[in-house]
C-alpha cells in the first residue's frame, strides 16, 4: 500500500473522530439543557438571549457534523476507487516467495542433473564367405525398436531393391512403378501380409513387428521375388563385394552374432566385445536357390503374362 493511500485513512479515522466528538459535544449539550430546572416564574429577555445562543451553537455544531460526514464520505469513495483501478505497470499480480523471517532468500542455483556416462561400445570386424556380397551381419541379442520408413519398389516387374535390411518396427512402402496391377503379399509366419492389387503411382505399405526373414511375391507375377531382412536393432551392416565388414557402437559384454544371405540359413556365433581393440569373427554362409512358389491363395500361377 503507498504512503498517500495511508496518509488517506489516517485522515479519515481523525475525521470520523471529530464526527464523534461533535456528536458526544451535542447529546451533552442537549442532556445539559434539559437537566436545568424550569422556573416557575416567567422568562426574562435574558433567559430568551440564552437560548436563543445555544439554539445557535447547537446548530453550528450539526452543520459541521454534516459537513465532517459528507467529507469522511467522500474519501471511502476515494479510497473505493482506487483500490479497483488496474495499475499502469505489468498486469499480473507480482507473486513474491515468502522468507522465513531472519533467513536470507537462497539465490544459489539449482543443482544440475548428472548426466549418464557415455556406454561403453566395441567395435566387430570380419570377413564372410559365400555370401556373394549380399550377405548382412547383425547383433542377435540387442533388440530396439526403429522409427524410419524404407522403400521397395515395384520396377520393370521386379523388387527393387531385391534385398532390403530393416531394423524392428521400420515402415515399408511399396510403391508401383510399372504401368500394370501389382499385389505385393508374403506368407512368411508371423509376418504374413496382403496388400492387394494396386495400379501405377499407388503405393502400400506395412510396419515390421518381428524379427526374421520376409520372403514378399506378387500374386500376378512369379518371377517377383523380394527379401527382406528385419534385424532385432539397429546394429547390422551389409558386407562388401569381398565379404568384409565393420560394425561399430556394439555394447562391451558378450553377445550373439548372426550373418545371413538370401536363400541361406542363418549363422551364428558367440564374441566378447571389448572397448579396448575391435573383435575379428569370420563367418560362412552356405547358399541355395529360390525354390517354386504359389500365389496367395496355396494356388499355382496361371498364365497370365503382363
Amino acid at each position: 500500500m503507498t504512503s498517500s493511500k495511508v496518509s488517506s485513512k489516517m485522515s479519515s479515522k481523525l475525521k470520523f473522530r471529530h464526527v464523534l466528538a461533535a456528536c458526544t459535544m451535542i447529546v451533552a449539550s442537549t442532556s445539559s439543557s434539559r437537566a436545568e430546572p424550569r422556573a416557575s416564574e416567567p422568562a426574562t429577555q435574558a433567559d430568551l438571549d440564552r437560548l436563543e445562543q445555544k439554539l445557535e451553537a447547537q446548530q453550528r455544531l450539526l452543520d459541521k457534523l454534516i459537513q465532517l460526514n459528507e467529507q469522511y464520505l467522500r474519501q471511502l469513495v476515494s479510497l473505493a476507487a482506487e483500490a479497483t483501478q488496474p495499475s499502469t505497470g505489468d498486469p499480473r499480480p507480482a507473486i513474491a516467495k515468502s522468507v522465513p523471517e531472519g533467513k536470507p532468500a537462497d539465490t544459489r542455483p539449482a543443482p544440475s542433473r548428472p548426466r549418464p556416462a557415455a556406454r561403453a561400445v566395441g567395435t566387430l570386424v570380419g570377413k564372410v564367405t559365400g555370401g556373394g556380397g549380399e550377405a548382412v551381419v547383425y547383433i542377435e541379442d540387442v533388440t530396439g525398436n526403429a522409427r524410419g520408413v524404407a522403400t521397395m519398389n515395384q520396377l520393370n516387374k521386379q523388387f527393387s531393391p531385391g534385398v532390403l535390411v530393416v531394423a524392428k518396427g521400420t515402415k515399408i512402402e511399396f510403391p508401383n512403378r510399372d504401368a500394370i496391377f501389382h499385389n505385393v503379399f508374403s506368407v512368411t509366419p508371423d509376418n504374413s501380409f496382403d496388400l492387394g492389387s494396386y495400379r501405377q503411382g499407388s503405393s502400400r505399405s506395412v510396419t515390421t513387428t518381428r524379427p526374421g526373414v520376409i520372403t514378399v511375391y506378387c500374386n500376378l507375377h512369379p518371377q517377383m521375388i523380394g527379401y527382406i531382412l528385419v534385424t532385432p536393432s539397429t546394429l547390422y551392416v551389409q558386407t562388401a563385394a569381398d565379404g568384409s565388414f565393420r560394425l561399430p557402437n556394439v555394447p562391451i559384454g558378450h553377445h550373439r552374432v548372426a550373418v545371413w544371405a538370401p536363400n541361406a540359413k542363418p549363422v551364428t556365433s558367440e564374441i566378447d566385445v571389448t572397448e579396448s581393440e575391435p573383435v575379428t569373427v569370420d563367418l560362412a554362409l552356405v547358399r541355395g536357390h529360390a525354390g517354386p512358389h504359389t500365389n496367395k491363395d496355396g494356388m499355382p500361377y496361371g498364365s497370365y503374362k503382363e
